[in-house]
């Protein structure tokens, strides 16, 4: 009875946690995107100034006022921006993002549409890079002094040091036009498709080297604490082998690791998919955002914000799970009780 008791107990602590956390990252994302409302909607609209300019160029300076009534109606901007917000704020809490001022199309449909472009590559480029990352760091960790080692120290140096825009230069100036079947454009077959997927390889690449170097740099630092523990040693005095001594390791590293690098990856990411998707074209949601900024198109611009701010505070809120079910220590503070 004692041991059911502490079990429900644990099962509601646990249920506990996942809400506060949960509570605060859809705070979090509100807080978010409010404040990139309250920024675009306080700053000065170029758009008019360059109306103006237009008009009186034009010497039709007597459309002027018209002009201008009819520019700021069809971006609601007759409207006081405190009713804006709240129709807003409604409007995305049901999913209701609105249109594009420059295009006309569905804002949920531009964001599905360039999430699909962005994932295509972004997600293989993760998933090697910090595998890859990972089990680097923790062998140079391990064999610190072997040449292996010391050679992966400075691959990851570099690949940390490297711009990503220089990288994709490089590869479109001297490798793309000795490559005869490489598409010299994106094709319009689909985000998914096997000539998307090959055109976006290089992509893939230079997000994979940026993930590699900065997994490496926090699962080398990380794993050479845990290698001069008193476990290690214990393990490596029995026979056991250095492989699952790794895996042991790894095991132990895997919060910290998490609580770490996540951050530092988010921050890898966003500036990648920026840099990444302007030099190659990619209508994915750094483009569409840079697209929007210049159009000062404000419901793609907040729809995009809007992804970010749940990709970063989702990914938090997936560490913080991770962490509490890796480590059963871990209390309702985040913290050993």
């Amino acid at each position: 009875m004692v041991d059911m008791i502490l079990v429900v107990g644990e099962i509601v602590s646990r249920i506990r946690t996942f809400l506060s956390h949960g509570i605060f990252a859809v705070v979090a994302v509100y807080a978010v995107v409010t404040l990139a409302f309250v920024v675009i909607a306080l700053t000065p609209d170029p758009g008019e100034a360059a109306l103006t300019h237009s008009l009186v160029r034009q010497g039709r300076g007597d459309q002027l006022e018209a002009k201008l009534r009819a520019y700021r109606a069809a971006r609601n901007l007759d409207v006081p921006v405190t009713t804006r917000y709240a129709r807003w704020l409604v409007d995305i809490t049901v999913l209701d993002w609105g249109r594009s001022f420059a295009t006309g199309r569905s804002v949920l449909s531009m964001v599905r549409e360039g999430l699909a472009y962005t994932l295509s590559y972004v997600v293989p480029g993760v998933v090697v890079g910090t595998a890859g990352g990972i089990w680097a760091g923790l062998s140079t960790a391990r064999d610190s002094a072997s040449n292996a080692g010391r050679g992966l120290s400075v691959l990851s140096y570099a690949a940390f040091g490297v711009p990503s825009f220089w990288l994709a230069a490089v590869f479109f100036v001297t490798v793309a036009p000795k490559l005869s079947w490489f598409p010299d454009r994106l094709p319009t077959t689909g985000p998914f498709s096997p000539e998307v997927l090959l055109f976006l390889a290089p992509a893939a690449v230079i997000v994979a080297v940026n993930v590699f170097a900065g997994q490496l740099r926090y699962a080398r630092t990380k794993g050479s604490e845990y290698f001069q523990s008193d476990f290690v040693r214990q393990h490596r005095a029995v026979g056991v082998s250095r492989r699952k001594v790794m895996w042991y390791v790894l095991r132990v590293a895997a919060v910290p690791l998490l609580a770490v690098s996540l951050a530092d990856l988010i921050a890898i990411l966003v500036v990648n998919v920026f840099v990444v998707e302007y030099v190659f074209n990619v209508p994915g949601v750094g483009f569409l955002t840079y697209q929007a900024v210049l159009d000062r198109d404000m419901p793609v611009v907040l729809g995009m914000t809007m992804v970010v701010a749940l990709a970063g505070i989702g990914a938090n809120f997936l560490q913080e799970v991770a962490n509490t079910l890796l480590d059963p220590r871990i209390g309702d503070d985040g913290g050993a009780p």
